[in-house]
């Protein structure tokens, strides 16, 4: 099976995501590979994405989400997808509609706040890899971003496949800084704790998964969490993470063959834990 494999931060050469994009990039092409696929990688997205689309049988593609929708639904229309469908991640890309999505299914979210004095997270609608995000001490009205209300607690994430069944893989925590800059407190994402033990693991992963299945999320994606009182969902990536460095290490299935078969046949219901795995961006330049 001829599988293509696109990482766009690589194939763009931007600096702030380059190298999670090659490492990303390099785990999964390994991982096919020992699935026994043959995997084609483009030098360029604008220049040969499509035309290697006519040559493999399935793909699967990682952008910024504000982008992953138009690449995806181009592929759709000459190979299968394993990841989620243009759909989903026409969905998920935009924050303020997952949310209002997530809330009004029952899914603990953090609120959409308009009313002044509340202390808020603002981020930009449509973003990824925690860019752009700033603590406020109240809402900030302005075209782009949206303010929802601040959560105290841990910060985790959920690695989950979708097919037919939607299998949780791991709980994983979060590296989390909080910068300040011109005298305002920026969020940043530093890596992954993979596995995490919690208390409350068993509530949280079946919240991700109810989240994940209600959005119609498939293939490998994950769902950021702030565990407050209760997990809160403050995230759905549509693709797979960072995370899937350390699941590659921590796993004992090779997450193509997983990915594989929640496309093409049946996922197990559930998988082995044989490590432990941590990182940081700083890591990512020795993780291939």
């Amino acid at each position: 099976m001829k599988i293509l494999l696109a990482e766009y931060s690589v194939c763009a050469g931007l600096p702030t995501l380059a190298n999670e994009g090659r490492a990303m990039l390099d785990t999964l092409r390994r991982s096919f590979g020992a699935a026994g696929c043959t995997v084609l990688v483009p030098r360029d997205f604008e220049a040969d994405l499509l035309d290697l689309s006519h040559k493999c049988d399935c793909f699967l593609v990682i952008a910024p989400d504000a982008m992953l929708d138009k690449y995806t639904a181009g592929l759709e229309k000459n190979c299968i997808n394993l990841g989620c469908s243009s759909r989903v991640v026409r969905l998920c890309a935009d924050k303020q509609e997952t949310t209002e999505t997530l809330l009004y299914n029952g899914i603990p979210v953090p609120r959409l706040v308009h009313e002044k004095g509340v202390k808020c997270v603002v981020k930009p609608r449509y973003g990824c890899d925690a860019e752009g995000i700033f603590i406020s001490p109240g809402p900030v009205d302005r075209e782009g971003l949206i303010s929802t209300e601040y959560i105290e607690g841990e910060h985790l994430s959920v690695s989950l496949i979708g097919g037919q069944t939607m299998l949780p893989l791991t709980l994983n925590k979060q590296h989390i800084r909080v910068v300040e800059s011109g005298g305002m407190a920026f969020i940043e994402y530093d890596g992954n704790e993979v596995p995490y033990e919690h208390p409350a693991k068993k509530e949280i992963l079946a919240v991700a998964a109810k989240a994940g299945q209600m959005l119609g999320c498939r293939g490998l994606f994950g769902i950021d969490i702030v565990y407050g009182d209760k997990p809160y969902v403050v995230d759905v990536n549509p693709r797979p993470t960072t995370a899937v460095l350390a699941l590659d290490k921590v796993l004992d299935a090779n997450i193509a063959d997983l990915i594989l078969k929640a496309r093409f046949g049946t996922l197990p219901d559930s998988v082995g834990i044989k490590g432990h795995y941590s990182f940081t961006k700083s890591d990512l330049g020795r993780t291939s």
